[in-house]
Order: structure tokens, then sequence, then C-alpha cells
């Protein structure tokens, strides 16, 4: 089915707060945040619309099944923005450049992280937006102070020591995530391997009502068009209103906002010649920006289908194509800002989203889990020749003896 672009992260809902006109032409302006942001939160709001329409180009690129996909940039980039903090050198440059964090400091980047989560919460009353997060450690291993500190200033994140032996530990790291995203994420962790030792986890819940709702009883039985032409039935909702709407040679493009306007949902509809996946790999800030631009006011009757659906991917493989190789190389990962003595690496990134759009509004959920691995480094039993000594010529299978020698000095004689 068509796939739609309902980037519920706070790049998109930052960088798309135009005013919409609806009924009423004495509604405010809702295109004043609640407060300025900062240079460094702007830039951050930057930094993750640049990783979040990648991460999502990629996402597409990889995807063999050709189903639905739904993803939060922002429960991505708030995991791995805690992983950060204990990352070091070439690993640290290589998860900072994935998230596209250059132009700022480490500590800009904390700060704004820290703003940027604090507005959120606080953006529109009418929405409820939930957001967690959590590191989880292996009972008996210490981590450094200072990486655990940051996350908890930066990024208010719960520090919880567990024992990761015991099979009710999966079940607690589960609980905490479905008790984030109010039900709506669920058996997400599968099993703690033997070797991992953290779990940096994100969770986000979102659930707005439309600020034009649709009314229930125009909803009808219809069809919808898959990409093989073939049809599908479908409950398709419909509305009259005065949007905020773009057309051009390649999409359709209407902007729906949901309570006081701070939020949004922004359908991009490729035109009948175009490919979804097309338009997918045309998803870069400036052509973002220039479709958001070039959005005005139109009445529009607006069709729009009901939905409801679950996905979930294991996102190594489009993390490494990004430039994160090195974070889940176990040979060459430095997480020494974590844990002095190293050994550690990312072994998973797992992703998990909800999604139910309907006459009422929108309800999301996602959560992003971090797993960190420790290698061990095998221990060898010292041996050193280095006196006088005896050795034995044999053959194993018969226990014949062929040769016995004793050296009391190595020499190489010619």
């Amino acid at each position: 089915m068509l796939r739609y672009w309902f980037q519920l992260g706070a790049s998109i809902v930052l960088l798309s707060l135009y005013a919409c006109i609806g009924p009423d032409d004495d509604e405010p302006d809702y295109s004043v945040l609640p407060r300025d942001l900062t240079p460094e939160e702007q830039e951050l709001t930057q930094a993750a619309d640049r990783f979040g329409l990648k991460l999502f180009r990629e996402v597409v690129s990889q995807d063999v099944d050709g189903g639905n996909i739904f993803i939060s940039p922002l429960s991505v980039s708030m995991a791995l923005g805690m992983t950060a903090n204990g990352a070091a050198d070439s690993t640290l440059n290589a998860i900072r450049a994935t998230l596209e964090l250059d132009a700022l400091t480490e500590e800009e980047s904390n700060q704004a992280y820290q703003g940027l989560i604090e507005l959120l919460l606080a953006a529109d009353p009418e929405v409820q937006f939930d957001l967690a997060n959590s590191i989880w450690t292996r009972e008996g291993w210490t981590f450094l102070a200072d990486f655990l500190q940051r996350c908890q200033d930066y990024f208010d994140a719960e520090v919880r020591s567990e024992d990761f032996a015991d099979p009710a530990t999966v079940d607690l790291i589960n609980s905490w995530i479905e008790e984030q995203t109010n039900g709506k994420i669920k058996d997400m962790l599968d099993v703690i391997p033997t070797d991992a030792v953290m779990y940096l986890i994100n969770a986000i819940y979102f659930k707005g009502t439309w600020m034009y709702e649709f009314d229930a009883a125009k909803t009808v039985d219809d069809e919808f068009t898959l990409v093989d032409g073939s049809p599908a039935p479908i409950r398709m909702m419909n509305q009259e209103a005065d949007l905020l709407y773009h057309s051009d040679e390649h999409i359709q493009m209407v902007d729906l906002p949901y309570g006081d306007g701070l939020f949004r949902m922004t359908v991009l509809l490729p035109k009948t010649d175009v490919h979804v996946d097309s338009v997918a790999a045309m998803l870069t800030t400036d052509s973002w920006a220039g479709w958001i631009g070039h959005l005005d006011t139109a009445g529009i009757a607006l069709e729009l289908p009901r939905f409801k659906f679950q996905y979930k991917l294991k996102m190594n493989d489009v993390l490494k194509s990004l430039g994160m190789s090195v974070a889940f190389d176990g040979s060459n990962a430095d997480f020494t800002r974590m844990r002095t003595e190293g050994g550690l690496f990312i072994s998973r990134v797992l992703h998990q989203s909800f999604v139910q759009v309907d006459e009422e509004g929108t309800e999301a959920a996602a959560a992003t889990i971090v797993e960190m691995m420790w290698t061990s480094v095998p221990s060898y039993q010292s041996f050193r020749v280095d006196r006088p000594f005896i050795f034995v010529i044999r053959e194993h299978t018969s226990g014949a003896m062929l040769f016995m020698g004793k050296v009391m000095q190595p020499v190489w004689e010619e």
C-alpha cells in the first residue's frame, strides 16, 4: 500500500509550523512558537531534519517487502544521542556525523536535546506528547559516572541496574516501554544475549485530535489502488476545509493541524505517473523546505483513508549505510567514555512503531533500543620458554614417540 510520510519527529514538527487558516478567520497565529529557539536548538532541529529525511530514504531503499513503513526519526536520534555520550574518537565522530551534528559541539548538542525535550513536552496542551529515556545496565558492571550523569542531566534518562541473566529482565524492559507508549509498543525486546551489558532506550507517545475533525458519518467504503494497480478495500474519510496545500509535477501535498496547531500531519501524495519510492528518493532538506515553503491556503475536498498498523525494524544495516559501521565493529568501536576498559560495541538498534489515523485524529508511538555488547578478550596463560627444556615429537593416534630432545641452549648451526 501507499506509504505516507507521517514523521512525528521534532525536526518536522518544529520546521513545519505554519498558520492554518480554517473556518474562523480570527484564529491566532499558530506559526508562533511557545518560546524562541536558541541558536543551538535551531541547528539541532535542522540537523534532525537532515538525519530524519536521509534515514527515511535509506529505510525505503533497503525495504524488500514493499509494505507499510513508519518510523520516528526523533526516537532514533534521542537513543543515539545518548549513546554518543559514551563514544570516543572515530566512533563518536561517526555517530555525530550520522546524526548531522557536526556544526554543534558535544555540549551544545546535549543542551539542545535537553531544550528540545522540554519544548516538545509543553508545546501544545491540546495534544498528548510523552517522551522518556532510560538506560539499563547489567548487574555487577560499572560504567563511568560522567557518562551516566550526562544522560540523566540532558536526556532525563532513568538509570537502572538489573540481572540480565534473569529472563524476567526482558519483561521488565518491555513493560517499561509499554508503559511509556501507552500500551502501543509491546514485547519489543526478544532476548538479552549473554554478552549484552547495556540498553539505551527512547520511547515516545503522541495522541492528537484534528483541529478540524472528520465526520464519521461521511466515512464510506472505497477502494485503494495498490502499487501493482490492483484494488484493495478501505474505509475512506471525507472532509471539506480550508487547508494548506501545494501541488507540482511530482506531488500533491496537504497540511492537517492537530489541537492548537503546533503539531501537524503533512501528507504527500505522488502524482499518478510518479512511483511512491521516487518521491521518497526526492526527500532532501532542500526539496522538503521547498515544498513546505509553497504551502498555501486552498479549499480542499479531502479524502483520506483510515489506517492502523505496526512496524518493526532492526536498523543495523540502515545505520551502517549512513556511516556508523565502526560503532557496530567489535574490534574497532570505541566506547571508552562508557567504560574505560573498552571492549563495547553496538550489537543491535531495534525500532518499533505504531500508528492509527481515524476521524478523531492520530495516535502514534515508537521506541528505539540501542543494545551494547561486550567483546570478551581471551585470557592467555603465560608460557615463556627461557630456560632448558625437553621436547617430544610424536604420532597422536598411536602414541608413538618419534623423537625426544633436551635443549640446554638453543643454537642455530649451519
